[in-house]
């Protein structure tokens, strides 16, 4: 089977479908590695600490302290989600 290419044959040719004794030609994608998921799940992640706090901290601390643990927080949490992503995919 020719597709113009002066008889050149490839694996495509015949069927789109892996034959089960060859790998996959497109590699892997670990779900972390989606920009859409990575930051999806950090968006989740930031509305169950919302929650939390306005569950846990107490009412009468002042502003400066609200926003200085939420920043604090916010910091160490990316800053865990960035050394999970980076030691499960193997790269």
């Amino acid at each position: 089977m020719t597709d113009g290419r002066l008889g050149q044959r490839t694996i495509y040719d015949d069927s789109m479908e892996s034959l089960p004794d060859e790998g996959s030609p497109v590699p892997r994608v670990h779900p972390l590695e989606i920009p859409f998921v990575w930051f999806g799940l950090q968006l989740v992640e930031l509305g169950i600490l919302a929650v939390l706090f306005r569950l846990y901290l107490p009412r009468d601390w002042p502003w400066g302290a609200y926003v200085a643990t939420w920043l604090v927080l916010l910091i160490g949490l990316t800053i865990a989600n960035y050394r999970i992503r980076r030691r499960f995919i193997p790269r």
